[in-house]
């Protein structure tokens, strides 16, 4: 059936009244377009209701009723839950004739927490006397101390050992392994993929760039940083209820020991698990790749040469690479040293924010208006691409498209004028080492002016006649993380009369140096999923004003910057789902830790924040956020801080639900009457956050650890988790997880989630 466009409602009216019409001036047909017009919208608003019957295309209010008229436990939604909750209801009765299988309880689990889980019966991991009628080959009583890979795996969603039997809690390791206990291995980190944009024979879209260690350039780290950054499992697929998961499922960090060996079997003609056709790394070596059986796994840890010199392993043959996953880390031979590598990988993260690799299409959309306005003329647009086959100036083959970002804002710098908008685009998850640091090279805002560097596909289409030219209506902001090495340098004109100031967004960066607004009138500037100052020392250094833009605006959303120094702007400044600075100590009081966020004459806005160090603002506004150091506010008689974690000598306005005021006061009222001060002490280090990881750029930076205090686990407003991990949903996952197993977990059974990252 041909979907044919609608027939206007005019032209079903017989043709001698429309005669009359036009005639008339056209009253009639003016009238029927405005019924035309609320027809559709009643023809919408019906289909919608058709949609709204199934759990696959109704609406996401409807997603509860339908659960309700199947009786489907009802769940807490987490960020961006719905699609694991509508796939929860609409698999329902298909868990409930599954019920108490191991398969069917981590699929449950996969659909209500949105995390991948594996669930193990243990009491098929135990040591027993096996029938003839059934017969383990594989369970076997006494482990071999000669398998190294076996013995990795041991205690693990994997493993293959078999264990006494033994009496305790299944979440703990000593008694987990008793026949009616159930573990659930879960994986709260993300395998971010980043790498090969376009693998063509003759080239490449920018790929990831190792950078050469210190030792020299046959030894490089996968982290374009420079950084020993374990590499993760790319995912690959997806199971059914009737599947069972494997470690090509989950994003768990690769085992150097189980790739070599992987890699040993393909070498000798089996089928490989880990480089089939989805591989869990690819190489590029001078433009081609490097097929796997020249690939070799193995520990590239620093040594000695022999002459007190520092070294790693080497391949002994040409065109061979050795890598190490754990560390993330490569060497080349002599031969290819000096040859160009790109690599394709994934790294981890707990959230989706900072510099990555993941959809950006909701912060794109956020100021898209601001460049492409109705009735106007389309920005100016040049993109940036490591790909020489890309580069052109011709618009009809495929241009503007220049080698680096220090051409593209050089053409910037010539042709700006006021109220200009402008658009840098790069391409790709290329490292460019730009020195940026001349005066020619100083970003130049004009006043009324919009200029957007941000990484974004931007697609070339072929139109007649052989013409090549590039769609700015398909513009994508994914798959994409370029790397810019030096520091990037703002100046922004002063505006005149009935003019503005200039606006700049950063989008989807990774800087590794400083961004910095020279003296001048910046309006506005936002920084939207950018990591700055980051080093494969941590965060080193950060968005630093330096004089005058005493009316700019910062925003900064979903970023990683290693402090923020605002010093004269005074246009106010708003960070959100953002984690501000870093701690090497996790047992640093507050007061002497690193001033991170410094703005002085700004009223600053905290949104669900993590803050590694000492704010000092003019007047505050926070909410469920996180300040490890010590905040501090001149002006505390506006603003409220509301659902967040700062510490007692804290001077900040009227605190409401904060920790650790809340677990003060809930001592106090226990007592009966206030408690002394060394009690209200050890209350409040009994309330500090507690990270896995609060060094950049470990793979769960910022992530709370599931040791930490309730209070801060799920003290933010609703229930969720204070600070940067706001988002993720993290208590209510948890929760769902609970009542999963109430639900389906067989009758004498005992399960526990046994978290992994």
């Amino acid at each position: 059936m041909h979907n044919r466009p609608p027939v206007p409602l005019i032209e079903l009216l017989p043709q001698h009244l429309r005669n009359r019409d036009a005639a008339g001036g056209r009253a009639l047909e003016a009238l029927m377009g405005l019924l035309a017009g609320e027809l559709q919208v009643v023809e919408r608003d019906l289909d919608q209701l058709y949609d709204n019957w199934f759990i696959e295309s109704c609406e996401s209010w409807v997603i509860p009723y339908i659960g309700a008229l199947i009786g489907a436990r009802p769940m807490r939604s987490f960020g961006a839950g719905e699609v694991g909750l509508r796939s929860y209801i609409a698999n329902t009765l298909g868990y409930r004739q599954a019920k108490g299988t191991a398969a069917a309880l981590e699929q449950i689990a996969r659909d209500v927490t949105g995390w991948p889980v594996v669930a193990v019966e243990f009491f098929q991991k135990l040591i027993w006397s096996q029938h003839v009628n059934h017969v383990r080959p594989d369970a076997l009583g006494t482990a071999s101390v000669r398998d190294a890979e076996a013995a990795r795996l041991s205690g693990g969603a994997f493993g293959t050992a078999c264990h006494s039997a033994a009496a305790g809690p299944v979440d703990g390791a000593s008694g987990r392994y008793a026949i009616p206990h159930v573990g659930l291995f879960v994986w709260r980190l993300d395998a971010f993929p980043i790498g090969f944009l376009l693998n063509e024979p003759a080239g490449y879209v920018g790929g990831l760039v190792p950078r050469a260690s210190a030792i020299g350039p046959a030894f490089r780290h996968f982290d374009p940083l420079g950084a020993d950054r374990a590499l993760f499992n790319r995912l690959k697929g997806d199971r059914s209820i009737a599947g069972r998961v494997d470690m090509r499922m989950v994003p768990a960090p690769l085992d150097r020991r189980l790739l070599h060996r992987d890699l040993g079997r393909l070498r000798d003609g089996a089928l490989s698990h880990w480089f089939d056709d989805t591989p869990v790394l690819r190489i590029r070596l001078d433009g081609a790749e490097v097929p796997p059986d020249r690939l070799h796994s193995c520990n590239l840890e620093t040594r000695d040469d022999g002459g007190g010199n520092p070294t790693w392993r080497r391949p002994e043959q040409a065109g061979h690479i050795l890598f190490d996953p754990e560390l993330g880390r490569l060497a080349l031979h002599a031969d290819d040293e000096s040859k160009s590598v790109e690599t394709n990988c994934a790294f981890a993260a707990p959230f989706p924010i900072g510099g990555g690799p993941y959809d950006r299409t909701a912060s794109f959309a956020a100021w898209r208006e601001e460049f492409f306005v109705e009735g106007a003329d389309a920005p100016w647009v040049i993109g940036v691409s490591a790909r020489v086959e890309e580069q052109t100036d011709d618009e009809l083959q495929g241009g503007v498209v220049v080698a680096s970002l220090a051409e593209a804002i050089l053409r910037w710098n010539a042709i700006a004028g006021t109220g200009m908008r402008g658009l840098i685009l790069l391409l790709d998850n290329a490292s460019y080492a730009d020195d940026l640091s001349d005066a020619a090279h100083i970003l130049r805002i004009p006043a009324n002016a919009r200029l957007a560097i941000a990484a974004m596909a931007w697609p070339a289409v072929e139109r007649a006649g052989g013409v090549i030219e590039r769609d700015l209506t398909a513009l994508t902001a994914m798959h994409r993380r370029p790397h810019i090495q030096g520091d990037l340098r703002i100046r922004a004109a002063a505006p005149g009369n009935d003019e503005e100031a200039g606006l700049l967004i950063l989008d989807g960066l990774l800087i590794e140096g400083e961004v910095a607004v020279m003296a001048g009138s910046l309006g506005s500037l936002a920084l939207r999923h950018c990591t700055i100052g980051a080093s494969a020392g941590g965060l080193t250094k950060g968005l630093r004003i330096i004089s005058q833009n005493g009316g700019l605006a910062v925003a900064v959303d979903h970023c990683i910057a290693g402090s923020l120094a605002l010093g004269s702007a005074g246009g106010g400044a708003s960070i959100a789902d953002s984690i501000i600075g870093e701690d090497r100590d996790l047992e640093a009081d507050p007061d002497p830790l690193a001033l991170v966020v410094d703005a002085p004459l700004s009223d600053v806005e905290f949104a669900r924040s993590t803050i590694f160090g000492r704010t000092a603002v003019r007047s505050i506004e926070a909410e469920n956020s996180l300040f490890l150091g010590t905040a501090r506010a001149a002006q505390r008689q506006r603003g409220c801080v509301r659902f967040s974690y700062a510490p007692p000598t804290s001077r900040v306005p009227r605190r409401y639900r904060c920790q650790p005021d809340l677990t003060i006061s809930e001592a106090e009222q226990a007592a009966g009457g206030p408690v002394s001060d060394l009690e209200k002490l050890r209350l409040a280090r009994s309330t500090v956050p507690i990270f896995t990881a609060s060094a950049y750029p470990a793979s769960a930076f910022g992530q709370l650890a599931l040791a930490g205090p309730d209070g801060i686990a799920a003290g933010a407003f609703g229930g969720a988790e204070m600070g940067a991990g706001f988002g993720a949903g993290t208590p209510f996952r948890r929760a769902n997880l609970t009542d999963m197993l109430d639900e389906y977990l067989p009758f004498g059974l005992v399960a526990a989630p046994l978290f992994q990252t």
